[in-house]
C-alpha cells in the first residue's frame, strides 16, 4: 500500500459534493425520476407477486416431490429383492422411509395378491401405526390396484376421499416391477389438511391469504381447511370454489382484471381485482403444469390497501423529494460505493473471523479516505495476528465452546463416548522416511482421521504423535454419543481403505490402525494453569479406552483396521451396527476384565471387513 497516496476527510468531501449537486439538480430531475420511479415500482410489484407465488409453488413441490422420491425409493428396494413381503424388516424399512418424508401422511405397500402393509403417521413426526391391509376388501383401493397393475411407471392417481379420516388424499401410485414380473405397488398419500396447513403458514391474514385449486373450480388447500371441510365426501373430493365460503375468490374466473397502473403481474399469472363489502383486493394465481395428472393452481390475494397504499405514498414522496435530491443521490451512491466496498469486505471478513475461518479473509486495500485507510491498516494487522493465533488453536473446539456458552466455564462430570486411534508399527514405518516425509505423513493421516471425527460432531481432544484422542457428548450434547463414535470408526475404516489403495498404487506400504471406543463418566472442562488452559477430559474411562486400543495388537495383530468397543458402547449404540464378541479381557491398570466387541461395519455396509 502506497504511503504517499493523497487522502481526504470523508465528512467535508461528502458535504461539499452533495451540496453542489443538490443546487444543480433542482429542476431537471423531476420528470426523469418520475418515469424511473414508476418503472421501478412496477418491477418491484411484479417481482413481489412472482416471489410470493414461487414460494407457495416451491413449498407445494416439496410436499409432492417427497412422495415421488420416497415412492421411487421404496419400489427400487422391493423390486431389487432387498426386502420381501412378509419380512419384519420391511415394516422397519417403510417406517424409516416415511420418517424421512414428513410431508407424506400415509403409505400402503401391497404384494400382487392384495396383501398390504398400511402405515399412517401419528401425532409426532416419527410415530406411525402399522397394520395389515387387504386391498381387495377396500372398494376404493381395489379399483385403483387393478389400474396400477396396467402401468409400468409411477403416476399421480385420482384424489380419494377416505371416510374413516374424513380427508381427501392426493395419491402417488408406484407399480413395482422386477423385469417383467409385477411385484405389487406402493401408494403414498398427501392430505389436503397438510397442504392447507402449508397455505396457512404462507398466509398473513387479513393482509394476505394463500390458497391452492384443483382444476379451476375446486379448492385443494386453504387456511379454512386446516381442520378439513364438511363439503368433502366420496362424491366430492374437493369443495366447489363457488360455495366454499371465501367471497374474495368464489367467482375467480369472472373477476375484473387489475386496473391499477402501479401493478404489473408477471407473464402467466392471472391477476384480478375484486371488491368484497367495499374492500378492494388483488388476486394472483398461476397454474403448476409439470405434474401432469394434477391440475393444480397456486394463488394468493392481498388487501389492496396493504399493497397499494405504500405505493401511492411513495409516488407522492418521489415527486416532492426525489426531484430535489435525485442527481445528488446518484453521485452520493457512487461515493458511498467507494466507501462501502472496503466496509463490506471488512464486514464479510469479520463474519468469517467470527467463525474462525481466517484463511477465507482477504486483506483490505487502501482508500483515499483517511478513516477507511486507517481501518484497512488496523484490520490487516489484526488479521495477521489472528492467522498466526489460529494455527495453534483448535478452531472447531473454540466454535463449539462459544456456541455452547462454555468459554471459561468450570469442569463438570459427563458420560462421554471416547475414542483412541493409533497407527500400527508407526516407529518402523517412519524409520524409512526423512523428517520432512514423517511430518507430511502424520499430517495427512491426522487430517483423514480428524475429518471423520468432525463429520460426526466429535471433539478432538489432542494429537499424541500419530494417535488421535477424541470424544462425543461435550461441549455440546448429542443424542447418542456411542452411535456417533461407531459411525466415525466405520468412516475411518472406509477412508483408510481408500487411502491405502492410493498408497499401494504409488508403491507405498498400506497403513494399519487400531481404534478403541469406550463410554463412561469423565470430568470435562478447562484444565490447566491460568496461562495455559486445555479443554480436555480426565478419568478412568480415558485410560480404559486407551487400553482397548492397545488390545487390538493381541486380538488381531494383522488387521488393516481393528475397532474394539466396550460393552457400554455395544449396549448404547442401539441398532444399525455389526459387532463380533471378542470375550472378556484383562487390560493393564484394570482389576476387572472388560467384555470386548469388535465393530466390523454397519447394517448397510455391503463390503464391511471381516474379523480375523
Amino acid at each position: 500500500m502506497s504511503q504517499n497516496k493523497p487522502t481526504f476527510r470523508l465528512l467535508p468531501t461528502l458535504v461539499v459534493s452533495i451540496g453542489i449537486l443538490v443546487l444543480l439538480s433542482v429542476g431537471s430531475v423531476l420528470i426523469v425520476n418520475w418515469i424511473a420511479d414508476r418503472h421501478i415500482v412496477r418491477e418491484y410489484t411484479s417481482r413481489l407477486i412472482a416471489r410470493g407465488l414461487s414460494a407457495e409453488e416451491r413449498s407445494l413441490r416439496e410436499h409432492l416431490d417427497a412422495a415421488v422420491n420416497q415412492g421411487d425409493f421404496i419400489a427400487a428396494a422391493i423390486g431389487s429383492g432387498r426386502f420381501q413381503f412378509g419380512e419384519p424388516a420391511l415394516a422397519d424399512f417403510l417406517s424409516g422411509t416415511l420418517a424421512a418424508a414428513p410431508q407424506v401422511y400415509g403409505l400402503i405397500v401391497s404384494d400382487p395378491n392384495g396383501k398390504a402393509l398400511h402405515l399412517l403417521r401419528g401425532t409426532a413426526a416419527t410415530e406411525f401405526t402399522i397394520d395389515n391391509f387387504n386391498v381387495a376388501a377396500d372398494s376404493q383401493f381395489a379399483a385403483f390396484a387393478d389400474q396400477i397393475r396396467t402401468h409400468k411407471h409411477p403416476y399421480w392417481g385420482a384424489p380419494i376421499y377416505r371416510a374413516p379420516w374424513q380427508e381427501t388424499f392426493l395419491n402417488y401410485f408406484v407399480p413395482i416391477w422386477s423385469g417383467d414380473t409385477y411385484m405389487g405397488f406402493a401408494a403414498l398419500g398427501i392430505t389436503t389438511r397438510a397442504l392447507s396447513a402449508l397455505a396457512k403458514e404462507l398466509s398473513d391474514p387479513p393482509r394476505s391469504v394463500s390458497f391452492m385449486l384443483y382444476g379451476h373450480d375446486r379448492v385443494l388447500a386453504h387456511p379454512l381447511m386446516t381442520e378439513g371441510s364438511p363439503r368433502q365426501s366420496e362424491n366430492t373430493s374437493f369443495p366447489l370454489l363457488r360455495n366454499f365460503g371465501d367471497p374474495v375468490i368464489d367467482n375467480l374466473d369472472n373477476l375484473p382484471p387489475v386496473r391499477d397502473i402501479g401493478l404489473a403481474a408477471p407473464v402467466g399469472v392471472l391477476a384480478r381485482e375484486p371488491s368484497v363489502g367495499g374492500e378492494p383486493y388483488f388476486v394472483f394465481a398461476r397454474e403448476v403444469t409439470d405434474y401432469r395428472e394434477l391440475p393444480i393452481t397456486v394463488g394468493t390475494y392481498f388487501l389492496k390497501r396493504a399493497v397499494d397504499g405504500p405505493i401511492r405514498l411513495f409516488y407522492w414522496v418521489t415527486i416532492l423529494a426525489v426531484g430535489l435530491l435525485g442527481l445528488s443521490l446518484v453521485v452520493a451512491a457512487l461515493m458511498a460505493g467507494a466507501i462501502a466496498r472496503p466496509i463490506r469486505r471488512a464486514a464479510k471478513g469479520v463474519t468469517a473471523i467470527g467463525k474462525l475461518d481466517f484463511d477465507e479473509v482477504l486483506p483490505l486495500t487502501g482508500s483515499y479516505f483517511r478513516e477507511i485507510n486507517t481501518l484497512a491498516h488496523s484490520f490487516n494487522a489484526m488479521l495477521d495476528g489472528l492467522r498466526a493465533f489460529g494455527r495453534y488453536v483448535p478452531r472447531t473446539l473454540v466454535t463449539k465452546l462459544v456456541k455452547e456458552g462454555r468459554v471459561g466455564s468450570q469442569t463438570e462430570e459427563r458420560v462421554l463416548a471416547i475414542m483412541f486411534t493409533d497407527i500400527v508399527s508407526f516407529t518402523s514405518t517412519c524409520e524409512k522416511m526423512s523428517a520432512t516425509e514423517v511430518a507430511s505423513f502424520i499430517n495427512q493421516h491426522l487430517s483423514l482421521v480428524s475429518s471423520c471425527v468432525l463429520q460426526e460432531n466429535g471433539t478432538i481432544d489432542k494429537f499424541i504423535g500419530d494417535a488421535v484422542m477424541a470424544f462425543w457428548g461435550a461441549p455440546g450434547r448429542i443424542e447418542n454419543p456411542a452411535a456417533s463414535a461407531c459411525r466415525t470408526a466405520i468412516a475411518i475404516q472406509h477412508a483408510l481403505a481408500a487411502d491405502n489403495k492410493c498408497r499401494v498404487a504409488e508403491g507405498l506400504e498400506p497403513i494399519r490402525i487400531r481404534m478403541g471406543i469406550h463410554m463412561g463418566p469423565v470430568v470435562v472442562g478447562d484444565i490447566g494453569t491460568p496461562n495455559r488452559i486445555n479443554y480436555t477430559i480426565v478419568g478412568d474411562a480415558v485410560n480404559a479406552t486407551q487400553r482397548l486400543e492397545s488390545l487390538g495388537k493381541t486380538i488381531d495383530p494383522d488387521a488393516e483396521v481393528i475397532a474394539l468397543v466396550s460393552e457400554e458402547i455395544f449396549a448404547a449404540a442401539r441398532g444399525g451396527f455389526q459387532f463380533v464378541e471378542r470375550g472378556n479381557h484383562l487390560v493393564k491398570g484394570k482389576q476387572e476384565s472388560l467384555k470386548v466387541f469388535q465393530l466390523i461395519g454397519d447394517q448397510g455396509d455391503g463390503s464391511r471387513p471381516r474379523p480375523g
